[in-house]
């Protein structure tokens, strides 16, 4: 990236390793030990969650860097008709980007003067029950996890939650092969809502309100939760050629998901703080035609 300063390029060079080692408890189980190392060249800035901001490295903006290690645990059932894995793990993170406090994205001129960096981590496990083949197929998989970065100067210099902090996430697949050529499928997912830090106060400057924002990504969305459905009909047309037609409806019950909330002075009573939630997509119908051979 280009240095502003001196007008100079400057290279950054990570070497990323990786290592995986599994060990047989039987013929039907196993464990597996994992570590790998990843490097990262854009960063997504986020400011009370008003709105986004990626930006790439520089001369003061570092990759960021993370190292991961794992252990799981996989287990074949019933002649190998369902499969149980459970991985528990554990990430550090070095270079995480956030604003120092009291920025606001439309006043920012010079990004690099206005961030400050520090660490992060995050660990959790993640458990998975799927049935593999049949009529009837699918999996259940959850996880529960934590987010968080430690930077000088914000929250105290203690740790606190990263937007990207998720505590419960829950997927159910289902598939079921209603005739040889016919398929339907559903997906339900939910999990906890994004990070977010609310205003504690508001005051008026030249004639408009400006808030005060308590501590940093402490407070929570609405958890999302969303149901698909799809319908998949297969055909052979020759010996080695296949399509199929699909239609899937997303967001099968209208459920309004949160995507951004903001905060704005009541009209009714400039007393009071009214918050405004925004909903991008309800029901999204779509119709595809793939072709293989």
């Amino acid at each position: 990236p280009l240095n502003n300063n001196n007008h100079k390029s400057i290279t950054y060079f990570n070497v990323e390793p990786r290592i995986t080692g599994s060990y047989l408890l039987g013929k039907q189980s196993s464990i597996k030990l994992a570590y790998a190392r990843n490097t990262q060249h854009l960063h997504l800035l986020n400011n009370a969650n008003i709105s986004d901001q990626w930006i790439t490295n520089s001369n003061k903006i570092l990759p960021e860097l993370s190292d991961q290690i794992s252990l799981g645990w996989d287990k074949w059932v019933n002649n190998k008709l369902y499969q149980i894995n459970i991985d528990v793990y554990y990430k550090y993170l070095q270079n995480q980007l956030d604003f120092k406090e009291g920025i606001g994205l439309n006043s920012i001129t010079d990004y690099e003067s206005v961030l400050a960096a520090g660490i992060g981590r995050a660990y959790g496990i993640e458990v998975k029950l799927s049935k593999n083949s049949g009529l009837f197929s699918g999996w259940i998989s959850y996880s529960l996890s934590k987010t968080e970065k430690k930077i000088e100067g914000i929250n105290d210099n203690n740790w606190y939650n990263a937007i990207q902090d998720r505590t419960h996430n829950l997927s159910v697949v289902a598939i079921y092969k209603l005739t040889e050529r016919l398929l339907l499928s559903s997906v339900f997912v939910y999990n906890t809502g994004n990070a977010i830090t609310y205003p504690v106060g508001r005051y008026s400057v030249g004639g408009q309100s400006v808030f005060e924002y308590g501590a940093r990504n402490a407070n929570r969305m609405p958890g999302y939760n969303r149901l698909d459905f799809s319908i998949t009909y297969e055909n052979k047309i020759k010996k080695r050629m296949n399509s199929a037609w699909n239609f899937t409806l997303y967001n099968l019950y209208g459920q309004e998901n949160p995507f951004r909330i903001s905060f704005e002075e009541d009209p009714k009573d400039n007393t009071k703080t009214r918050i405004v939630q925004t909903a991008l997509f309800k029901w999204v119908p779509s119709i595809s035609y793939t072709f293989s051979f």
